[in-house]
């Protein structure tokens, strides 16, 4: 009669574990073993002495029967492995237990009979995409909308795009992205990309303005089918509302364009070499250049004063309407956080200047939020300046 029954069982969503067990005492005169598989209590037993048939369940004798094993000779041991293909052969699969990869069960090595906790074993960690719904508190604010322009004409400041990335565990992963339109896919098809420095991951750019030719104005979602390690789900990325670019449809709205290229350590992505780029266009306006003009002068023995260097380090401002953090995350968190390359456009007719045109910045200083008493809304206000520092005249 077996004493120590070795288990190796692997499932949706779980790596695969090898644990061991000595008998947990007899039943119907055979032994029977109980194993504690990530929270669900498996117990192996015989139907009757023999034994010619051998069950796994969450009980012993009762409760939810998982499979069986019928062995072609009656056997004390129920060494046997879950065929797919071939179930009469071994440990049967029901649908009362997630869905089985691996269910093994063989004799134990005898050095290490019942000592599972001292097996050393280092397993990948499955991050899946993180999808947050809020709570329902009562206020009436309308779910969030981008708005996104669109222009053929082939001026980047007139023409949104939007990037959309996913995480993945493992080469043999997925994910899928789909643009669609009042819920209905597009003719437009999102091209999915892997990132050079990144293998389990992928993104996608979508061209607004060739979604515009395709498929018009109208109310778009950018979603993402994703299967990781068997877990299949779907993102919604964002939802948006595309207009052709006017100046009327421009109004009121500034916009960041950004080029992420280094390696985002809060989602975990490689973008080195990928140079993915977005767009941000949001209620709010930039300017208020101020040239903070650096003066180096000299005064010679004759008491004559003359330049040696004047440089205009130019800093701008940005600033967003009250809005929703739908705007101002993004901002804080990814924009102002983890570009590369970052530009600045303005669309306000009030804008003392109207040379706003992706201006090539960098963030000077710290994104602040001014907060209002019972309001959702928000303000945010970041200074950037001049990406190059070329703006000067100096004695040659």
């Amino acid at each position: 009669m077996c004493e120590c029954l070795q288990l190796t069982i692997e499932s949706g969503g779980f790596p695969e574990s090898t644990l061991q067990s000595n008998a947990s005492g007899t039943y119907n005169g055979e032994n029977y073993w109980e194993f504690d598989y990530n929270g669900i209590i498996i117990v192996i037993y015989a139907q009757s002495s023999g034994s010619s048939d051998w069950f796994y369940g969450s009980a012993l004798g009762g409760g939810t029967t998982y499979g069986r094993y019928t062995p072609t000779i009656p056997t004390q041991c129920p060494y046997a492995s879950y065929s797919p293909t071939n179930p009469v052969l071994g440990w049967s699969d029901v649908s009362a237990l997630p869905f089985i990869k691996t269910f093994t069960t063989a004799e134990c090595p005898e050095d290490n009979c019942g000592n599972q906790d001292r097996t050393y074993k280092k397993f990948e960690s499955i991050r899946l995409p993180e999808v947050f719904k809020e709570q329902d508190r009562g206020l009436k604010d309308c779910c969030c909308k981008y708005n996104v322009l669109g222009d053929a004409s082939g001026d980047s400041f007139k023409n949104d795009v939007t990037s959309a990335w996913i995480k993945l565990s493992d080469p043999s992963d997925t994910g899928t992205f789909l643009l669609k339109k009042n819920g209905v896919s597009t003719t437009y098809t999102p091209t999915s990309n892997q990132f050079i420095n990144e293998q389990n991951a992928r993104f996608t750019t979508i061209d607004w303005g060739a979604v515009l030719t395709s498929d018009g104005v109208g109310c778009y979602t950018i979603e993402i089918e994703y299967n990781i390690s068997g877990v299949i789900g779907t993102i919604v990325w964002g939802t948006y509302i595309l207009e052709p670019y006017t100046i009327q449809n421009a109004l009121h709205t500034a916009r960041v364009k950004a080029i992420f290229n280094g390696y985002q350590e809060i989602e975990q992505i490689n973008f080195s070499g990928s140079e993915v780029e977005s767009t941000f266009r949001f209620a709010g306006y930039i300017g208020n250049r101020q040239p903070n003009t650096e003066i180096d002068n000299i005064i010679y023995q004759n008491r004559e004063m003359k330049s040696v260097i004047r440089e205009n380090l130019n800093s701008y401002e940005i600033f967003t309407d009250p809005v929703d953090e739908c705007i101002t995350r993004p901002l804080i968190d990814l924009f102002l956080l983890s570009e590369n390359q970052l530009f600045i456009s303005d669309y306000n007719a009030h804008n003392h200047s109207y040379r706003y045109q992706d201006i090539a910045v960098i963030v000077d200083e710290s994104p602040s939020v001014e907060y209002y008493d019972f309001s959702r809304k928000a303000k945010l206000t970041c200074k950037v300046s001049d990406k190059f520092k070329n703006k000067r005249t100096f004695y040659k």
